[in-house]
């Protein structure tokens, strides 16, 4: 979780899964043959978000991390990120001074030479520069021209200590249009020059880069890779899992697109034949049919022009339809229709709508998900645009990270976990309604196993995954009766579904005692959710949800210890509980009852405590959420 997110689960959120961010660093990687790889995480990661980027994109194997402008490379080791960094775009107004004492690599083209000597005259730090050459695409760098006198003046400020030459790159133009390779070529072999004209002169730069991603994935058919493949690779759209190339999708290069944008649709509605939809009446219902308002719109970055952009719901997929408004957009649920995976298209006119408010919608994902492509085809731009638009309105969530940080805010691979998601419920209504979008992805056959203090609110948790799953009401703690079965309710909302097992394994020892309790004749046939069950249950499935509830603050922490009678005194406050034996009498106990005379008492008193701490309290939780095993193979959407 960032300050981006919100403290509750979200209503709209853009999920970066860095486990696809890994996976692209290194396909990427295998196709630069061994050169070095500088991820580009420029503009906030296009949209995807820097510093969780690139930690996922170093613990892959990149080398060097690539910014466009020096302060977005500070803000990198604002984060601890101690890597290379490399900034190439300065106005006068760019802090040298500050770039070089945070050990910022420049990029120079010429112009800015001057303020950046006199920054390392100022900070007594020499520059670590790339020299950038124009090879043709008339943007940053010394032209071809003014090659030869940039270069003097480099080596004459290098023979004073001022700086030292790592580098020499350019920028491909043409690179994404395979049939220009000819002029791809030509701005090659300028850098090839330019270089020779260096070192001639007396500088011996170490990483010679061309190749953007378009320029990494089209050396694979080009006669000689090697000349665009030079020292290192500069990637940027690759590491996200995006295809440079009008008819080459991700897949085709073995990417994963690592953005999924959905929120939840807002309203359903029947209209007649005629009506009209969103500003200017561009689109009328051709015949009776239901909409669907999507709230996500242009101040969320969705492009206002992409009318007709598709929007999974379930398993169908229907297009945009209208203009697209500031904050919303609108589907009919009679058009298109298709399922995901499938091109047949059904009718939906005069029908019950196969969607309800609150369903999940998907701009574009991954797999079945619609692609960033169709929406960039859309709007009449390219993949770069449409991720880099989605604006901080909407909170970007990050799943499968490499480096837990101790806030949940990314999941360690180093414990099996495959993802992990963070949510911070303010309220119980909140936990129990996070508990219920968990319970929309459980069938029969998932483990669930919950973990945290008493007093977390572990029951509360549960009672919003029977709601969820359709079970009779009544869910409290299973403590004095180790497992309790809660069937569910032929009226409820999930009529059929599978019943759920409650089960609380704080008293049992071993998996040999979890057998005894014979969870394996219903673990197939209903949702399993174990308290307490670390080291117990893991081995009743192959997957596992694991869910971890934290108080974050409040008036009565409760113990930290496992032990439920931890910290607890008897009624004159001398000494804790002796579960062998009895307790003294007198005075008074939990909320003012009388106090516990036996271990089972002192339990059962606890319980009723935070039972009732769990029904009432609103004290924020941190709720995180692991999948493990293949039935979790991708991160759930809450």
């Amino acid at each position: 979780m960032t300050s981006r997110q919100p403290r509750q689960p979200s209503e709209r959120s853009a999920v970066v899964n860095l486990s696809a961010v890994q996976h692209n660093v290194q396909r990427l990687a295998e196709l630069a043959r061994g050169r070095r790889l500088i991820a580009v995480v420029k503009a906030d990661a296009y949209g995807h978000g820097a510093v969780p980027v690139a930690r996922a994109a170093l613990a892959a194997g990149a080398h060097m991390l690539g910014t466009a402008h020096a302060s977005e490379a500070v803000a990198l080791r604002d984060a601890g990120i101690t890597a290379p960094v490399l900034a190439w775009l300065h106005t006068p107004a760019t802090d040298f001074e500050q770039a070089l004492r945070r050990d910022v690599r420049l990029g120079l083209n010429g112009w800015e030479l001057d303020a950046v000597l006199a920054a390392a005259r100022a900070t007594g730090t020499p520059a670590t520069v790339h020299l950038k050459l124009d090879s043709g695409l008339g943007r940053n760098g010394a032209t071809v021209e003014e090659w030869p006198g940039f270069i003097e003046r480099v080596v004459a400020a290098q023979n004073a200590g001022l700086l030292r030459v790592e580098g020499i790159f350019t920028h491909l133009a043409v690179a994404d249009e395979p049939q220009r390779e000819a002029e791809t070529v030509a701005q090659l072999h300028a850098l090839s020059d330019a270089v020779r004209i260096a070192r001639d002169a007396g500088l011996e730069p170490t990483l010679i880069h061309a190749a953007n991603t378009p320029g990494l994935l089209g050396a694979q058919d080009m006669a000689d890779p090697d000349l665009v493949l030079r020292d290192a690779v500069r990637v940027g759209l690759g590491l996200y899992g995006l295809s440079p190339f009008a008819d080459r999708t991700p897949e085709d290069f073995g990417l994963r697109p690592a953005m999924t944008l959905r929120t939840r649709v807002a309203n359903v509605k029947a209209v007649p034949a005629g009506h009209g939809v969103s500003y200017g009446f561009a689109y009328r219902t051709a015949g009776p049919t239901h909409l669907a308002l999507i709230p996500l719109g242009y101040a969320d970055g969705v492009p206002r022009v992409a009318t007709g952009a598709p929007v999974r719901i379930g398993d169908r997929v229907y297009p945009v339809v209208g203009r697209i408004a500031m904050d919303q957009c609108v589907v009919d649920l009679s058009l298109g229709g298709e399922p995901a995976s499938s091109s047949s298209g059904v009718d939906w006119s005069g029908a019950e709508p196969a969607v309800r408010v609150g369903d999940e919608a998907v701009l574009f994902g991954a797999g079945e998900d619609p692609s960033v492509t169709q929406w960039a085809d859309a709007a009449g731009t390219i993949d770069y645009e449409i991720v880099t638009r989605i604006s901080p309105r909407v909170p970007r969530e990050y799943v499968n990270a490499p480096d837990a940080d101790g806030a949940g805010t990314a999941g360690s691979p180093a414990d099996g976990a495959t993802w992990t998601l963070t949510r911070h419920p303010d309220t119980a209504h909140e936990t129990r309604v996070l508990a219920e979008r968990v319970a929309e992805h459980l069938r029969a056959g998932d483990l669930v196993m919950l973990n945290g203090d008493l007093g977390a609110g572990k029951t509360t948790f549960t009672q919003g995954l029977g709601r969820g799953l359709g079970v009779r009401d009544g869910i409290i703690s299973p403590t004095f009766v180790l497992s309790r079965v809660h069937p569910n309710d032929p009226n409820g909302p999930r009529p059929g579904g599978p019943d759920l097992v409650h089960v609380d394994a704080y008293r049992l020892d071993s998996a040999a005692d979890v057998d005894d309790i014979d969870l394996e004749d219903t673990v197939d046939t209903c949702v399993t959710v174990v308290e307490w069950g670390t080291d117990k249950v893991e081995h009743l499935s192959d997957s596992r949800l694991v869910i971890d509830i934290v108080r974050a603050r409040g008036t009565q922490d409760g113990p930290d210890s496992a032990d439920p009678t931890a910290g607890v005194r008897t009624a004159d406050g001398e000494g804790p509980v002796d579960l062998g034996g009895s307790v003294r009498s007198g005075g008074s106990g939990p909320a003012g009852a009388a106090a516990p005379t036996s271990a089972a008492d002192v339990i059962r008193a606890l319980n009723d405590e935070w039972e009732s701490e769990d029904q009432l309290s609103d004290e924020p939780r941190t709720v995180i959420v692991r999948g493990y095993g293949p039935r979790w193979a991708n991160p759930v959407q809450l």
